[in-house]
């Protein structure tokens, strides 16, 4: 290990990787990961589903699979990595850590990355009452447990919140063998992509309680009931509507928050709606040379979007660190009606590119609509929606010659008479003339399809070949891709992640799962056929990590 470097990277998880490569594609040549864990690749080693990559490699991974491809990419570049490195302090120029090996150190580093991702609200910092039984999880903690340690957390499962965490392992449970008994979310909306809602609600029959929060937890040693009640408009509970529901288990899928202790330490300014750092369009934070991305910055809804990002801030890091930045002036980045933030909040001109992305997530959900870009109350950009929603992050991208006529600052509002109060999805519905209409889980997008069984169910309302092809397939024989987790013997964690190498008839996962169940899988690489043929159907279960 070296004592300095161009750029320097607290954090190795999808956000530290991207970093990395995009400093590497910058133009650095020494450069650091330093990452608190055993290995690399962060949270994405126990999200064990599918839907990831769709848009960075344009194919469908696994989590496993996402992170194996930037580990290999790093590796192939040459990048210096430090696993089991705890980050202490960091400062413009220098990085503090303990190491196990090499005690406490500091590197300096012409330029800093802060990549530390997003931690998961506990049960403390929504408040709760009632006892303080086992049995009560975050939704992270949960899927830990399960699909890296290989235990059931509970029988008899609620889950509070309606995150994309929380919506995963509802089908994760299920699968698994647990009943999962109703999905209560405070807010009059979901939380999570709609894509989830129907391939880890709908299809298993799970109920989503919207406009609901538990208000007890009950038990002694473990969760033995809690109770529920409607809210109101001000997410208060309505007195006279509780209902007591038994149950061993309670998940919190209650939101996440970045990981910012280095970043106020070292005296960065913070956002108080994202709580990640304030960041110019470069990434760079308040202090000249640290630079910020992925979900430390903003929760993102799509990792793939974290590595654009994250590139980003690699390169920009990579440019500091070879030849600083140059002061100018700066456009302050504000939101206005129906938005509920908005990143970067703040954009040098004169040293943007051809367009900045200006990033944010509404505060209710929209259909026809217009996202307005104002200064000094002048129209200066519009893009129009067919759909908003609160779990969904949007993206627009700014014209530099748009930008160089703002004066101060610029506003980001949406215009919009069609905002609803809460969310009424049909996710499928039967219309009398024969045709079906449903929402396409091929992608994040959601597109909603009419399929015509008369008219030998030709597609219409898809975005794509692939969302053609599913609506077709949804109505004559429906099928999921299936993941999982089998045991394994000798290899560095007990459980090995499995996918099905094509979709599932969905009339069969029941039975896949039973046959897994029974399954220890020898040492072998991602993509190894682990059982051939699974019930008869031609679908093979194969590794996505290597063990």
């Amino acid at each position: 290990m070296k004592d300095n470097y161009d750029v320097v990277i607290v954090g190795g998880g999808p956000a530290g990787l991207a970093a990395a490569l995009g400093a590497k594609e910058g133009g650095a040549k020494d450069i650091l990961i330093l990452e608190r864990n055993t290995s690399l690749g962060g949270i994405l080693n126990q999200c064990i589903h599918n839907g990831f990559g769709l848009h960075h490699f344009k194919e469908e991974l696994t989590g496993p699979e996402y992170a194996a491809r930037f580990i290999e990419q790093v590796k192939n570049a040459q990048i210096e990595t430090l696993t089991g490195a705890m980050t202490l302090d960091v400062s413009s120029g220098k990085v503090s850590f303990i190491h196990n090996k090499f005690g406490y150190t500091e590197v300096k580093g012409g330029a800093v990355v802060l990549a530390m991702g997003c931690r998961e609200r506990p049960r403390g910092a929504i408040g709760i009452p009632g006892t303080r039984p086992s049995g009560v999880f975050t939704a992270g903690a949960a899927q830990l447990y399960m699909n890296i340690e290989g235990y059931q957390v509970g029988k008899r499962v609620v889950i509070l919140g309606s995150g994309d965490i929380g919506l995963i392992m509802a089908r994760r449970l299920t699968l698994e063998g647990a009943q999962v008994l109703g999905v209560f979310e405070v807010m009059p909306y979901s939380g999570g992509l709609t894509r989830n809602i129907v391939q880890c609600l709908e299809d298993y029959g799970i109920p989503l309680h919207l406009a609901h929060t538990i208000t007890e937890i009950r038990g002694d040693k473990r969760v033995e009931q809690i109770v529920v009640s409607k809210v109101d408009e001000n997410r208060l509970p309505i007195a006279g509507t509780e209902r007591i529901i038994d149950c061993d288990t309670v998940l919190l899928s209650v939101g996440l928050i970045p990981e910012n202790e280095l970043s106020r330490n070292a005296g960065i300014q913070i956002d108080a709606k994202t709580s990640g750092p304030i960041v110019y369009e470069n990434m760079e934070t308040s202090v000249p040379g640290i630079f910020a991305c992925g979900n430390v910055a903003h929760v993102h809804d799509l990792v793939d979007f974290v590595s654009a990002e994250s590139m980003k801030a690699g390169r920009s890091a990579a440019s500091y660190a070879l030849g600083g930045s140059k002061e100018s002036a700066a456009l302050n980045v504000k939101y206005g009606d129906g938005v509920g933030y908005v990143v970067p909040q703040k954009i040098r001109t004169a040293q943007a590119g051809k367009t900045v992305e200006v990033f944010f997530r509404t505060t209710a959900i929209y259909k026809e609509s217009k996202i307005e870009v104002r200064s000094g109350g002048e129209l200066i950009a519009s893009f129009n929606r067919e759909h908003l929603a609160p779990g969904e992050m949007e993206k627009i991208a700014l014209l530099k010659d748009v930008l160089e006529k703002a004066h101060g600052e610029i506003v980001v509002s949406v215009a919009s008479s069609t905002k609803q109060n809460g969310s009424n999805i049909q996710f499928r519905n039967k219309r009398s003339d024969g045709v079906t209409e449903l929402i396409c889980i091929v992608c994040p997008k959601g597109c909603h399809l009419q399929i015509d069984e008369k008219n030998d169910f030709k597609v219409t309302g898809n975005s794509c070949d692939r969302g053609a092809a599913y609506g077709k397939q949804e109505i004559q024989s429906p099928a999921r891709v299936i993941t999982s987790t089998v045991r394994i013997s000798g290899a560095e964690l007990p459980r090995m992640p499995v996918k099905t190498d094509k979709p599932l008839p969905k009339n069969k996962v029941f039975d896949a799962m039973k046959t897994l169940n029974k399954i220890e899988a020898p040492h072998c690489k991602t993509g190894d056929i682990i059982v051939k043929d699974i019930c008869g159907t031609g679908v093979n279960f194969i590794s996505s990590r290597s063990l």
